[in-house]
């Protein structure tokens, strides 16, 4: 149940407009040539338009400086844009369990507003940066910060203006190509825990070359060591699971809700040395299985069987309390990184010519180089099939333990192990990422009133995934299926009287205890294998602008751009042969082929209507609309094409300088990518709530990827806006805005998630249905098909505020104040059988697509004393939310014992970090050198311990770091 939420949106915007609370006019406006915020000058001209205008324009910026990396002691530039409250960082080292099968690990993508980082089009100096996935979004590593002016944030639709991908807005890098002089940087820093190692060193120079040259060049490189897993932190190894209620049996009232989250909860049914594993049938109608005489054992690391350890509430994979793997926190189906252990590298340089007082032309090049190392987790199962022939059986002195005696005496040939194969050790997934990209572009001043624009840039990003002791599901079927021959062990296959499945290679397993039997080796070697994925994109691009004013009105001139575009991204992609027969258990490769070509034109315009009149010192009105084909092709698909539409109108009105309001309505469109279309299929494993039988909590086979049949998906998004911003006497040092966004997406593209798939069939959903398969004798989900779908309509709306403030304190001394927040009302999918709101949703459920706060607040406070020192406090406050949408906790008045959704718990708590830092400034050589020192999570805050990524914890939202030192030294001369 939603958190939280005001009683209607209108008053919510009212009471905001009324109280002049902030959002998205500037979040750290500056001074182009200075570089200092400051709320009582001029702000630069942000426009979110091809147009320059004298007015600020209907659709909402943001603005981020060069000076917010350095007040946070950012060391790149994606981490200082995630804390905006905007964004929502989905796509970081801290993030990669969430997808790191997929294959990129490592990267800093930005995602707006949560609508998924595919909606969010990233560009460098208003131009197309090419991709580093294949999903085609762009890894802000792959851009030195160091060289970074300022960071433009177009937060509404804006595609008929930049293109396709512009559904949630837009990120334009813009780069400081008039640096003259040097820039040095170099700082480290390390957490509380001692881990999380970061370091980084930068250093930039530009320089005249003559009367009418100017070369700027940069670089950085950083590294981080991540954190190791979740037995590094409290919080994380205590446990915090999602304990599913076992079926009842007919009649049977129950006595706790239908899922308990719980600490101190484990794994037991693939204990890492084994343990037998009793049928379904053992649960239904208890809260502990009813074992039989053959169920319920486990090992010692040498193989001596005793009895499990029980917990209190026991299902077919979790148990809370009892007995746990060691070490302490180690969990099978999460053992990956809190934090991927990354390393990158980043150069860009410039060349300007002015040819002539009309002409300049510019040749950019930019390469980047990034690494990163994940953790996938182990090989797992909770019914190994065991023959009773099998010779690695133990025996025990205890007949109650003796294995075979246990099988005589019940008439039993078998029986199923549940095993985490931490012996064999997890899958090591190394990713490497070059990026390089070159542009040469002309800008010639057609007169005074007329400039054009032309661009080309070809861009090559070369991916590569080599996995590392992956287990080959055939292999480790046939070594587990082990028999003697002549006092031997040997597989199975080798002498049934079956010739054709003979393999020489094979080697059986041992899989009680850990690392048993003198063969161990020579088995783990035949039942993992290594393989890769290379992906390479390629793009061209090449665009053409031209502005200008057709004439004068009495307001001012009529502004008009117009523009075209040629675009084409190929993506090419190859594997390795086990994959191709997709024969690891999970994160097999793909073979890739896709291109798609794109050609659009566009037109817009900006009528200024009234100005300097009573009641409307400013008024007017602009528009824009784009025509692009989509041309789309494949070596494995049949070729398709499309054609879309996209437009955009909106109006500023300012009663009174000190007061501006605004309004845009647009039609965008996001086409789907060529990975979504053409890319590969991979098949996983994921945990299911199996709502359909029983609501027994089940493991099954997830398959995910591409979808040949994807349409384009359009979104109708409304923006309306307020800006206060008075110029006379004390409040001349504030400003103040707000706007309410309203996004509405029609025919979106995601995948469900398999937990929301299962529900939805429950419910009745017919589609959802086609896409699982059931064993037709148990009626257990055995698989899920999640790949990408349009799926119906994605809703958001919400408010962004922003306050900027600042003040004198005596004579050398300043004081100033940004506050941003975010406010989300509704972030919703609605297909055929209901809608589901994540908004408020801060826990994170696996197999479902993550939520976003309802209010998020950002705020900075810098205090410069001296002209030389500064202290920066800032502070970030994520509200208490709900774990999962669906759930109802006791309280709400829905809930019921009864009720399949009924939870223990489903409430989180807020948290609120404080980070602050310190420097100083010294003159030296003719420049400057500031040292500084920091701390972020000055508390120490914990993540609330609620399921997520790594058992516990949701690494998107909340800091899985704690506390980190950090220091430098920055130079300029």
């Amino acid at each position: 149940m939603k958190r939280g939420i005001s009683a209607g949106r209108a008053s919510t915007l009212a009471m905001a407009m009324a109280i002049g609370a902030v959002a998205a006019n500037a979040a750290y406006a500056q001074d182009t040539d200075s570089g200092e915020a400051s709320a009582g000058e001029d702000a630069i001209v942000v426009t979110g338009s091809r147009i320059q205008s004298t007015f600020d324009r209907p659709t909402p910026v943001s603005v981020l400086g060069a000076d917010r990396l350095e007040e946070r002691g950012a060391s790149n530039l994606g981490d200082a844009l995630n804390e905006l409250p905007v964004f929502r960082p989905t796509q970081t080292p801290a993030t990669a369990g969430l997808g790191a099968e997929a294959g990129y690990i490592g990267g800093r993508i930005l995602d707006l507003r949560g609508l998924g980082a595919v909606r969010t089009l990233t560009l460098v100096d208003g131009k197309r940066f090419v991709p580093s996935t294949t999903q085609a979004t762009v890894d802000t590593n792959m851009i030195p910060s160091i060289l970074l002016s300022r960071a433009e944030v177009v937060t509404g639709g804006a595609s008929a203006v930049y293109g396709s991908d512009a559904v949630s807005g837009v990120a334009n890098l813009l780069i400081d190509k008039n640096l003259t002089g040097y820039k040095f940087n170099a700082q480290a820093g390390i957490s509380n825990e001692g881990d999380n190692f970061t370091r980084q060193i930068g250093a930039a120079g530009g320089w005249d070359l003559g009367s009418n040259l100017h070369l700027v060049v940069g670089g950085e490189w950083e590294k981080g060591d991540g954190i190791s897993g979740c037995e590094e932190r409290d919080w994380c190894r205590d446990g915090m699971i999602n304990v599913g209620r076992n079926p009842l049996l007919p009649g049977q009232v129950p006595t706790i809700p239908a899922t308990s989250i719980l600490p101190d909860a484990y794994t037991w049914s693939a204990s890492f040395n084994g343990v037998t594993t009793p049928p379904r049938s053992a649960y239904n109608g208890v809260d502990v299985p009813v074992l039989r005489p053959i169920d319920g054992i486990t090992f010692d690391a040498d193989g001596t069987p005793r009895f499990y350890d029980f917990g209190y509430l026991v299902n077919p994979i979790w148990q809370a309390g009892g007995e746990r793997d060691e070490p302490r926190g180690k969990n099978i189906y999460f053992d990956f990184p809190i934090v991927s252990p990354t390393e990158r590298w980043a150069a860009m340089g410039y060349l300007t010519w002015d040819a002539t007082s009309d002409l300049t032309v510019e040749l950019g090049f930019n390469y980047g180089h990034g690494e990163g190392r994940h953790r996938s987790p182990g090989h797992r199962g909770t019914a190994f099939v065991i023959q009773d022939d099998n010779p690695f059986l133990p025996r025990s002195s205890d007949p109650a333990l003796d294995i075979p005696t246990i099988l005589a005496t019940s008439g039993l040939t078998s029986f199923t192990l549940g095993k985490g194969f931490d012996d064999i050790g997890p899958g090591i997934i190394d990713v490497e990422n070059d990026a390089l990209r070159a542009v040469v572009s002309a800008t010639y001043q057609l007169g005074d009133r007329w400039t054009a624009d032309v661009y080309y840039s070809y861009g090559r990003n070369e991916f590569r995934s080599d996995f590392t002791n992956k287990v080959i599901s055939g292999n480790i079927a046939n070594a587990l299926d082990a028999t003697s021959a002549n006092g031997v062990p040997v597989c199975r296959i080798n002498v049934d009287a079956n010739p054709a499945n003979d393999d020489p290679n094979c080697v059986p397993l041992n899989p009680f205890g850990y690392a048993q039997g003198p063969n161990f080796a020579e088995a783990k070697a035949y039942v993992t294998g290594n393989g890769f994925q290379t992906n390479v994109t390629t793009q061209n691009v090449i665009a053409g602008n031209i502005t200008g004013d057709l004439f004068e009105l009495p307001a001012g001139p009529v502004g008009v751009a117009a523009g075209a575009e040629f675009r084409s991204d190929k993506v090419t992609g190859d594997t390795d042969l086990l994959s191709q027969a997709n024969a690891f258990t999970n994160g097999n490769g793909s073979l890739i082929s896709g291109q798609i070509d794109v050609t659009e034109f566009y037109g817009e315009i900006n009528v200024p209507l009234v100005a300097d009149a009573p009641f409307a010192r400013e008024l007017g009105i602009d528009g824009a609309i784009r025509q692009t084909h989509y041309s789309r092709s494949s070596e494995f698909f049949d070729d398709s094409s499309v054609d879309v539409t996209t437009w955009k109108v909106g109006a500023v009105w300012a009663p009174i300088e000190a007061l501006r309001f605004r309004v845009s309505r647009s039609r965008d469109i996001r086409a789907p990518n060529v990975s979504e279309l053409f890319g590969p299929v991979t098949t996983r494993t994921g945990i299911l709530t199996d709502t359909g039988n029983g609501g027994q909590q089940v493991i099954v086979d997830v398959v995910s990827g591409s979808n040949p049949e994807l349409l384009p998906e359009s979104a109708d998004t409304l923006t309306v806006g307020v800006v206060v911003q008075p110029t006379g006497g004390f409040f001349s040092r504030f400003r103040a805005s707000a706007d309410y966004y309203d996004i509405k997406i029609d025919d979106a593209i995601s995948t469900l998630g398999q937990q929301n798939i299962v529900n939805r069939c429950v419910d009745g959903d017919a589609l959802s249905c086609s896409l699982i398969t059931r064993d037709p004798v148990t009626n257990n989900a055995t698989l899920i098909q999640d790949t990408v779908q349009n799926v119906n309509q994605l809703i958001a709306r919400g408010i962004d505020f922003q306050l900027d403030y600042a003040q004198p304190v005596g004579a050398n001394n300043m004081l100033s104040l940004n506050v941003q927040a975010s406010y989300v009302d509704d972030l919703i999918t609605v297909d055929s059988v209901g809608s589901t709101d994540r908004a408020g949703q801060t826990g994170l459920r696996g197999g479902t697509p993550p939520g976003i706060p309802d209010w998020t607040i950002d705020a900075t406070a810098r205090f410069d004393f001296a002209e030389r020192f500064s202290f920066v406090t800032h502070a970030r406050w994520i509200n208490s939310g709900f774990f999962f949408p669906s759930f109802i906790e006791p309280g709400d008045p829905d809930y019921s014992l009864e009720n399949p959704n009924s939870v223990n718990t489903n409430t989180l708590p807020s948290r609120f970090y404080v980070d602050i830092l310190g420097s100083a400034t010294v003159s030296a050589g003719g420049g400057e050198v500031e040292i500084y020192a920091g701390i972020d999570n000055l508390f120490n805050v914990d993540p609330p311990r609620f399921p997520g990524a790594n058992g516990s914890g949701n690494n998107v939202l909340f800091n899985p770091v704690g506390r980190m030192f950090k220091g430098g030294v920055r130079a300029k001369f």
